[in-house]
């Protein structure tokens, strides 16, 4: 099997701008311009830029929230936007995503217990005692007390929240979590302990990361590679040792330039 679980080629969103009236419809506006990147399994793979370079629209193009306007979206070789209906089910178990707002991500209505249980229930089958089961093993695997399992996601910290979030994903057993800015709503502090987190489940379970994020010091904390994105294109890419000590493209130095860069425990 090959070491690449996850590939783009040439990857491309558009987005059809608004018909005026009276007038010819505009060219479209493409978040994603061309991109091509790959993702080794059990590593993870950073994605920064600023906000608006596409980053969010290629993790959505990535778990199949929306469709790429051209190029080639690969997982274990097979095109993602090709797959028939079944597959997509699969590729649902295999590839989740955790969200940048953990409290906005989780219905407020439903139990941490209802929350966890629906993808049991959905992508893997499970019901009642098995069911309570894993929803226990899922909230132990993320360090939160399985009985907090009947609580309502507004009775939680935001770290806490997204610890909920990531066992929400992990439920599935995916083989790949796309994580979209998934501390950039959380203390400086409480980032340390959920990075911590990341990094022990990624040893235990074997997880590969594509992890977005417009911090840099969180980036060089986790990421074993970085792509490096502007205007919808990728700028450069290496393994994220040579990224932070000999960036190559203006728009990197730039960005190392201009962000603090405190390390993070």
């Amino acid at each position: 099997m090959s070491d690449i679980v996850l590939r783009a080629e040439d990857l491309v969103r558009e987005f059809r701008r608004p018909r005026r009236l009276l007038r010819p419809r505009p060219p479209g506006l493409r978040a994603v311009d061309g991109v091509s990147l790959a993702v080794e399994r059990g590593r993870t793979l950073g994605i920064v830029g600023e906000s608006g370079c596409g980053k969010s629209t290629l993790a959505r193009m990535v778990v199949g929230l929306i469709a790429p306007t051209g190029g080639a979206l690969t997982i274990d070789g097979r095109s993602i936007p090709e797959l028939a209906r079944a597959d997509r089910r699969a590729l649902c178990r295999r590839v989740q995503m955790v969200f940048q707002d953990p409290s906005g991500s989780l219905n407020p209505r439903k139990t941490v217990r209802d929350i966890l249980t629906a993808p049991l229930r959905a992508l893997r089958g499970l019901d009642g005692a098995a069911a309570r089961a894993r929803v226990a093993e899922l909230m132990d695997l993320v360090s939160l007390r399985p009985e907090f399992a009947d609580r309502h996601p507004h009775e939680f910290s935001g770290g806490q929240a997204q610890r909920i979030g990531i066992a929400r994903a992990l439920a599935a057993e995916p083989e790949v979590l796309v994580l979209d800015e998934p501390v950039s709503a959380l203390d400086v502090s409480v980032q340390a302990q959920v990075l911590q987190l990341l990094g022990d489940l990624q040893a235990r379970l074997g997880l590969t990361y594509l992890f977005i994020s417009h911090d840099l010091a969180v980036v060089e904390a986790i990421a074993h590679d970085v792509v490096v994105m502007q205007r919808g294109k990728v700028v450069e890419a290496a393994p994220a040792e040579r990224i932070f000590a000999d960036p190559r493209h203006d728009y990197t130095k730039l960005l190392l330039g201009s962000v603090p860069r405190a390390a993070v425990p």
